[in-house]
């Protein structure tokens, strides 16, 4: 696998984040046709298309990108589906997603049409959102019989590089925040950036996001050590946006500012991959 992003890697990244940075809803309140605008696109399904010779180093592009918009669009897992198994375009087009297995229970976090379908037991929970309580209605629909795929353990290596570089991207967006607060906010009557405390805070931040997305291409490059490599690279990410939190003081855990989706997400994606110690 070449380490360096081919045109049809940085032509899809610099698309879906011109889609996604395009004001189409917050990581609090999705909105229901991300999705449908991805792949309405055809993004979602560049990876199945062997003339694009899309590869798994041009995928992390694209899921890096997606870390800075901690929204519910499967544009990543379908990618890697569309890659790993000979899938039809309606297929993709719906959007392909892991479960997280939890004992018996089974939960597929995804927001979709105004819809979150939670799959718990065998059950599927709808959710109907307001602007100010996005989850408040859950309501039970329906039971559905079990349908599962196993991944192999080269799938398996290939999900830990592309989820780490989520959160890498989720780095990216915590550290931007950052940096732009430190500019604004002031303190004894100058912006904060200027405390050597804060600027310490900033590089340490930046230097373990450069760490990460090190380590997320070398579980790419490497899938018999993919498992060290994410472990490795997801507690630096998640080092990362702790220090960017950090930078912002009090409000940094508040809602209203909204950092502590990016953790959560990193959070999210270190437990569909099994690994949430």
């Amino acid at each position: 696998m070449s380490t360096i992003v081919q045109e049809m890697g940085a032509m899809a990244a610099s698309s879906v984040r011109e889609i996604l940075d395009s004001g189409q809803g917050s990581p609090a309140a999705p909105n229901p046709q991300l999705w449908s605008i991805l792949s309405d696109g055809g993004w979602g399904s560049i990876s199945s298309d062997l003339e694009n010779g899309v590869e798994l180093r041009d995928i992390l592009e694209v899921a890096r990108v997606s870390g800075r918009y901690p929204y519910s669009t499967p544009i990543v897992s379908t990618l890697l589906a569309g890659r790993w198994f000979e899938l039809d375009d309606d297929q993709l087009e719906s959007g392909i997603v892991p479960a997280v297995r939890r004992g018996a229970q089974v939960v597929a976090p995804y927001y979709s049409d105004g819809v979150a379908v939670v799959d718990g037991l065998g059950g599927i929970i709808a959710a109907s959102p307001s602007a100010a309580e996005p989850f408040s209605l859950l309501s039970p629909l329906a039971v559905l019989p079990s349908s599962t795929t196993v991944l192999s353990e080269a799938h398996l290596g290939e999900l830990r590089a592309a989820f780490l570089a989520v959160a890498v991207g989720c780095a990216d967006a915590v550290i931007d925040a950052s940096i732009a607060w430190s500019t604004t906010r002031e303190q004894f009557g100058q912006p904060i950036k200027g405390f050597q405390a804060v600027r310490h805070h900033l590089a340490n931040a930046h230097i373990a996001r450069e760490q990460a997305w090190t380590a997320a291409i070398a579980a790419a490059h490497e899938p018999a050590r993919s498992a060290a490599w994410a472990r490795q690279g997801f507690a630096l990410a998640r080092t990362s946006i702790e220090l960017g939190i950090q930078v912002h003081g009090g409000v940094g855990f508040t809602w209203e500012v909204g950092l502590h989706h990016y953790l959560n997400h990193i959070i999210e994606l270190q437990s569909v991959l099994g690994d949430d110690q």
